[in-house]
């Protein structure tokens, strides 16, 4: 259970950081890229979920943030001994939603910093932040634990 432990206050700590950081250097409405228009950084506060959809409804996502930090917490406490890849899943899931969980209650926004523009179309063009991308890896492990579940025959 340490194993995971670590990963949930390791990620929540460096998104935490990440987003601290990105707050303090990161000025102006421009990217700066990395990868000429396709990766780089740009502050923005997102008050919404995804492409800012919601935004305004704190409360909603406070509430979902910690119904889904319960039912993850509880499927990681009854499976990390049996089921590793789903527990891995887990403790990145929560993760994330800890990290955008604590910019929505302690700031009202999730900062997102991290410019993607992947082949130039207007529906692959966004900005995110490692919660995000750890909630993402997560949902990965989940759908390849229960692809590995179906294999086996439970």
């Amino acid at each position: 259970m340490w194993l995971y432990l670590i990963i949930i206050f390791g990620g929540l700590g460096a998104d935490q950081l990440s987003k601290w950081i990105a707050t303090k250097v990161l000025t102006g409405s421009q990217p700066i890229f990395l990868i000429p228009n396709t990766l780089g950084f740009l502050k923005l506060h997102n008050q919404g979920a995804a492409y800012n959809l919601l935004a305004g409804q704190l409360w909603f996502f406070l509430l979902i943030s910690g119904v889904s930090v319960l039912i993850l917490g509880y499927y990681l406490i009854h499976n990390y001994r049996q089921r590793p890849l789903l527990s891995w899943g887990l403790a990145l899931l929560l993760a994330g939603t800890l990290g955008n969980a604590c910019d929505r209650l302690f700031s009202g926004y999730v900062v997102d910093f991290i410019y993607l523009n992947l082949a130039n179309l207007p529906f692959l063009n966004f900005v995110c932040n490692l919660a995000d991308i750890f909630i993402t890896i997560g949902v990965i492990f989940l759908l390849g634990s229960l692809l590995k579940s179906e294999d086996k025959g439970y």
